[in-house]
């Protein structure tokens, strides 16, 4: 990189009714050891009681607000990067924080002279509410992600928050899929890696991510985009993109197939919260399981045995039944009847989150 003046930057933070957090996330922007040109926020549709206080705070600090009826965060980020005047973009959440160093070492992982450069990311802390740090790495798989393969088979983990974005390159791929309220991180990189852009990696943690008490894991926007993600994933199967892997048997059924099966658990204890949609989302995934012509014979049964209860009852009958399966587990076990190990076993994990 032969910079002879420092690039352009631009903050850009999603709002939506977060005032309990917003005002760190700025200050962090502020203090970097190299300075952004802008900081841009976007209300998304907060209350109006949480866009007054963002207001104020324009009082304390130099920032733009934009505003927008409720649409995503994706949504949130798209206009956001589109108003920025700066060549790149550093994205952050409301709730999390930049380390003093952000900007710059994203900047000194990159390339900025190559006009196929993408992204830089980094690695982060993981906090809790106190701000206490509970992991000195937010990484949970080997980075930096060089292939198609690693990229579709599993959760990429390179989170927006720690990230330096080229404008141009993330606009000639499309920007954010505003459909998507989940998983939009992995689909954004994913493009940049397929269009042929530069993805690298420095092992710093440059960002603070906040673990909070409400999860969206098993939220219906989660298990909504997972769905329509899954379902982009699997178009690669019959587009340009050559792999050397079956993409449903050997890349997406390890790893969504136990996931739509855990959103169909969950909403069925909680009262059949949105119980129509998922289990329509569970029987599309059961289709391709039992058309895939390269799966194995032992892995494809025991994944229909395991679901067949969550495609074919009621609410309050799957309900009675996943209770049932629970207090008979051991002597299922003891049975040998391991074709319900896996179900016994996701029913046990996604009952400690209701």
């Amino acid at each position: 990189m032969n910079q002879l003046t420092p690039p352009s930057v631009a903050v850009v933070i999603p709002f939506h009714n977060g005032s309990r957090w917003i005002e760190r996330a700025l200050k962090s922007a502020i203090n970097q050891s190299q300075p952004p040109k802008e900081i841009l926020v976007v209300d998304d549709g907060s209350q109006a009681a949480e866009s007054v206080k963002l207001q104020d705070l324009k009082a304390k600090y130099a920032f733009d607000i934009y505003t927008q009826d409720n649409s995503g965060q994706s949504a949130a980020r798209n206009l956001g990067i589109s108003k920025s005047q700066s060549d790149y973009i550093c994205l952050l959440d409301q709730d999390d924080y930049f380390l003093p160093n952000h900007i710059e070492l994203l900047i000194q992982a990159a390339d900025l002279d190559n006009p196929k450069f993408g992204v830089s990311y980094g690695d982060l802390l993981r906090v809790n509410e106190a701000e206490e740090i509970l992991s000195e790495s937010s990484l949970t798989i080997p980075h930096p992600l060089k292939d198609t393969v690693s990229m579709i088979s599993q959760n990429m983990h390179i989170l927006p928050s720690a990230t330096l974005i080229k404008k141009l390159s993330f606009l000639s791929v499309g920007g954010f899929d505003e459909s998507l309220q989940g998983y939009e991180d992995d689909d954004l990189f994913l493009r940049f890696h397929l269009a042929g852009y530069k993805i690298l990696f420095t092992p710093e943690p440059v960002s603070a991510w906040t673990k909070n008490r409400s999860s969206t894991s098993f939220s219906e926007s989660m298990s909504r985009s997972r769905f329509l993600y899954f379902k982009k994933l699997l178009d690669l199967s019959s587009s340009e993109v050559s792999l050397d892997k079956d993409v449903f048997e050997e890349l997406l059924f390890p790893r969504f197939g136990y996931k739509f099966a855990d959103d169909v658990i969950h909403s069925a204890l909680n009262e059949g919260e949105h119980f129509t949609e998922r289990s329509e989302r569970l029987k599309y995934f059961v289709k391709n399981v039992r058309e895939s012509k390269r799966m194995n014979s032992s892995t494809r049964r025991k994944y229909l045995v395991a679901t067949w209860p969550l495609v074919s009852l009621e609410p309050k009958q799957l309900g009675a039944l996943l209770t049932g399966f629970l207090k008979l587990a051991p002597l299922l076990r003891k049975l040998r009847i391991f074709l319900l190990d896996e179900f016994l076993a996701r029913y046990s994990s996604v009952k400690k989150s209701v």
